[in-house]
């Protein structure tokens, strides 16, 4: 499983919904409630489930990552648990982490998509920084526009720095790729679909 073929059965599900119609009814066809965090447990479980569709990958919801890259070590990263962690079953391999992130125009929300960025750039390199493929998700309202959402992507190029001061470099595009989705939530807060997922990158 290359991550071309990841890329593209990402892609094909995200745009046909076949997984969500059958198996996340409550996202596509009957709506959700925008309550805590029920639309993020929905968002992340359904990009797990596309992991376990494809033959040869096992896929694990909200998974910690132990820093096994020493080069990063215990003392000068924060614990990440992405939303999802796909591996290759026949040597347990990491092949792909993600998130699934609310935006919003505030700084709080600008804040946490950031730290989520952030994480994903610490899992890649505590798992060794030959990852296929970083999946990132944000999911918005409808008719809401995502501000300085790029400035944020490029900390997957550019890296950025610890509060300890620790630089943590950006990844190897030779070895990794990353793909960016917008999930646009139609509906009110008491009864959301999300059955518009944009490529961003």
């Amino acid at each position: 499983m290359d991550k071309e073929q990841l890329r593209s059965a990402i892609i094909e599900e995200f745009k046909s919904g076949n997984i969500r119609h059958s198996l996340f009814p409550m996202i596509s066809i009957h709506g959700i409630r925008d309550y805590s965090e029920t639309v993020h447990s929905a968002g992340l479980n359904y990009i797990t489930e596309i992991g376990r569709y494809i033959q040869g990958i096992t896929a694990l919801s909200e998974c910690p990552i132990y820093p096994t890259n020493q080069q990063y070590g215990h003392s000068v990263t924060r614990e990440v648990r992405p939303d999802s962690v796909w591996y290759r079953q026949a040597d347990v391999k990491p092949v792909l982490v993600s998130e699934f992130e609310r935006f919003g125009n505030s700084k709080a929300k600008h804040d946490k998509l950031r730290e989520k960025i952030e994480n994903l750039l610490l899992a890649y390199h505590q798992l060794g920084s030959d990852l296929p493929l970083i999946l990132f998700v944000y999911w918005s309202y409808s008719g809401s526009i995502p501000k300085d959402i790029d400035k944020y992507i490029r900390i997957f190029d550019e890296g950025f720095t610890l509060p300890n001061g620790r630089f943590i470099p950006g990844i190897d595009s030779f070895v990794t790729d990353y793909l960016i989705f917008q999930a646009v939530a139609s509906g009110t807060k008491e009864n959301l679909t999300i059955n518009e997922w944009i490529q961003v990158r």
